[in-house]
C-alpha cells in the first residue's frame, strides 16, 4: 500500500506562536513539493520540525517502504541515537558476525572504545552476541528509505543555503523552498544548490530535484533511529492525505 501521511511535530521550535502569511504559503509549497520527490510513489512520510542529529528543518520527508519503519517500531530496542553507538551499530552486519576488532578496524577507532560500548548495546538488544563471541545487528536496525530535509525561506537565500547545508551531515539530501527572487538571486542560488546536489523549488515550481549526497553510515543510522522514534505514535493511526490547501 502506498500513501502519504503527515505526522504532528516532533519538537516544536521555541517561541514560534504563529507563522507569517508568506511563510505559511511556502510551507504549503513544501508539502506539495515533497510529493514529487524521487521515489515518493513507493511511500512518503512527512514530519514537521523533526529534531535531527543536527538542526531542525521545517519538514523532514521519508521516502521508501513504510512497512520497514513499522518493523523498526516493533523491535523492542530503544533508539540508538548516540553518535558513537550509531557508528558501532553501522559497522556490524545483520548476517555476517563481526568481532570487536573487525568493527574497530572498519571505523578506524581504538578497540577499547568499541569494546566499552558493545556490552551496553548487547544488553539493550541493539547488537546480538553470537556463540563465537562476535556480533550481528538486528535486521530491523538497517536504515531504510531516504531522508530529505526541507527548508522554506521567503527571500534570504544565502541564510537558507547555510541552514540546509548543515542538514547534509545526516540527511540524504535537502530541498530548499524559496519565494520570489530576482533574476540574479535565482541564478546564484540555483548554481549553489546544483553544486550541492540538492533540490530547489521557487514560487511553487521545481527548479531541480535532489540527488543523493554522501552521508556517512553512522549518521544515516543515527538519523533513521531518531526518525523512527519521532514517527512511532503517528504511524499507529490510519493514513491521511497530506494537507495541502489550494
Amino acid at each position: 500500500m502506498t500513501y502519504a501521511i503527515e505526522i504532528a511535530t516532533s519538537t516544536p521550535r521555541a517561541g514560534r506562536r504563529f507563522e507569517p502569511i508568506q511563510e505559511r504559503e511556502l510551507h504549503q509549497d513544501a508539502l506539495a513539493a515533497v510529493q514529487g520527490l524521487p521515489g515518493a510513489a513507493r511511500g512518503l512520510i512527512v514530519v514537521p520540525e523533526f529534531a535531527g542529529p543536527l538542526g531542525i528543518p521545517d519538514f523532514t520527508a521519508y521516502v521508501g517502504d513504510i512497512d520497514r519503519i513499522r518493523r523498526r517500531h516493533r523491535l523492542d530496542v530503544d533508539p540508538v541515537v548516540n553518535e558513537l553507538e550509531s557508528g558501532i551499530v553501522s559497522a556490524a552486519y545483520s548476517k555476517r558476525p563481526s568481532s570487536s576488532r573487525d568493527i574497530a578496524h572498519a571505523l578506524g577507532w581504538p578497540v577499547e572504545t568499541v569494546a566499552e560500548r558493545l556490552r551496553g548495546l548487547v544488553r539493550r538488544g541493539a547488537l546480538i552476541e553470537t556463540s563465537s563471541g562476535k556480533y550481528v545487528r538486528p535486521e530491523s536496525l538497517e536504515p531504510s528509505g531516504r531522508l530529505y530535509a526541507v527548508e522554506a525561506k521567503v527571500n534570504d537565500w544565502r541564510s537558507a543555503l547555510r541552514q540546509v547545508r548543515t542538514y547534509r551531515v545526516w540527511a540524504d539530501s535537502y530541498v530548499l523552498i524559496m519565494g520570489p527572487l530576482t533574476t540574479r538571486a535565482r541564478a546564484a542560488v540555483t548554481a549553489e544548490v546544483r553544486r550541492d546536489r540538492g533540490g530547489l523549488v521557487i514560487e511553487g515550481h521545481w527548479v531541480d530535484r535532489p540527488r543523493l549526497g554522501y552521508t556517512t553510515a553512522r549518521r544515516r543510522i543515527q538519523a533513521a533511529e531518531l526518525f523512527a522514534a519521532a514517527t512511532r505514535e503517528g504511524l499507529g493511526r490510519p493514513p491521511l492525505a497530506l494537507r495541502v490547501h489550494a
